[in-house]
């Protein structure tokens, strides 16, 4: 059973698509629809590439930076979640990233919009990847937007709440997209994440935290964990680690689809759902997963969360994914460094994913 805000994300993205008449989708490539990123194309302007598009926010996450007042490294997660989208792609040049910070006064007034921007630009300093695909579509900071919301937000600090929301657009080459299959028979390869990523932060929040930093009422109550930010775990805080930006994988992705053919998968929000946004019929056999971070750990204990909830909820310390020939794999190790094969690729009469773990499978159908 879908948790309740899945369903109620389900409709809101289905009352969205009704309401885009087909003329505003008229030039989008159609095995992009559905995807991580959507790819469109103007033969005129750019005849050789599709131009591919992202958008994501950071969430909740940002209750973290606000209670533990950093807010360094949350521009760096609002980069990540759009790049990694378009990192799916491989081969892709990053080429322009669009921001818009919603807050309240004292954001302004304390100038912190000037931390969280120093953090979108380290996180876009890895997005680059003309040197890499050796061409001249350089990543740029594009026109931002700073929208004073007082009436809209509210914060567990009186003044403090903030939204962040970041958009990429890349180009790929046609022939680079135009290859990219998945069939039976291939490999599919994890790379490391950097921990909780941005994803999840909601369950992560309520059944790890006391919540001792919240002020209202309304949500301190449904805080049910024991810990506080400051608490010691695994050599650092819990605070610490539930702030540790998101991994991006962009420059890696196309150092790898430089010369080989892969498809990428981010592992974001709805966890191993995320295979099934591929539209081939076959099964995504994960048999070997990485050992997720202790921090994973200590949400199942502390939740009582099923592993099927925990793997579909969480990225579970695989961070992204490339399925590629077997043949290709050890060279793609070698250029992943952090990463090893998890599963392989079977024939299916449809879309489905299996997680093989303490010696039952867990399916996992739909998105």
């Amino acid at each position: 059973m879908r948790p309740s805000y899945q369903i109620r994300e389900s409709k809101a993205v289905d009352a969205i698509k009704k309401s885009i008449p087909s003329s505003l989708k008229k030039d989008i490539v159609g095995e992009s629809k559905g995807m991580f990123a959507e790819l469109f194309e103007n033969n005129k302007v750019f005849p050789k590439h599709y131009i591919a598009t992202a958008i994501d926010s950071v969430g909740t996450k940002v209750i973290i930076a606000e209670a533990m007042e950093k807010y360094d490294t949350i521009g760096i997660d609002c980069v990540a979640m759009s790049a990694n989208d378009l990192a799916t792609l491989g081969a892709i040049s990053p080429f322009l990233f669009m921001d818009c910070i919603s807050c309240q006064s004292q954001i302004q007034e304390k100038a912190i919009t000037g931390e969280i921007v120093k953090g979108m630009s380290k996180g876009l300093e890895q997005c680059n990847a003309s040197g890499i695909l050796r061409n001249s579509i350089r990543m740029n900071f594009g026109k931002g937007e700073t929208a004073s919301v007082d009436e809209l937000l509210s914060s567990p600090k009186t003044g403090y709440g903030i939204e962040l929301v970041g958009s990429m657009i890349g180009f790929i080459e046609k022939n680079k997209f135009n290859r990219q299959k998945v069939k039976p028979g291939q490999k599919i390869i994890a790379l490391r994440s950097s921990g909780t990523h941005s994803n999840g932060y909601t369950d992560l929040r309520l059944n790890l935290l006391k919540g001792d930093f919240e002020t209202r009422a309304e949500f301190k109550k449904r805080y049910r964990g024991k810990f506080s930010l400051d608490d010691r775990f695994g050599g650092s805080t819990i605070g610490k680690i539930l702030l540790e930006p998101t991994k991006i994988y962009i420059q890696t992705m196309a150092k790898i689809s430089k010369n080989l053919n892969v498809v990428g998968v981010n592992n974001t929000g709805y966890g191993l759902k995320n295979f099934n946004r591929i539209k081939e019929s076959v099964e995504f056999r994960i048999n070997n997963p990485l050992k997720p971070q202790p921090i994973f750990d200590l949400m199942q204990k502390e939740s009582g969360f099923s592993d099927e909830q925990m793997y579909s909820t969480f990225n579970m310390g695989m961070g992204f994914f490339a399925v590629c020939d077997e043949e290709n794999v050890d060279d793609i190790l070698d250029i992943a460094k952090d990463a090893d094969v998890v599963g392989e690729v079977k024939k299916s009469n449809k879309t489905i994913t299996v997680l093989e773990k303490n010696n039952k499978k867990i399916v996992f159908e739909g998105y």
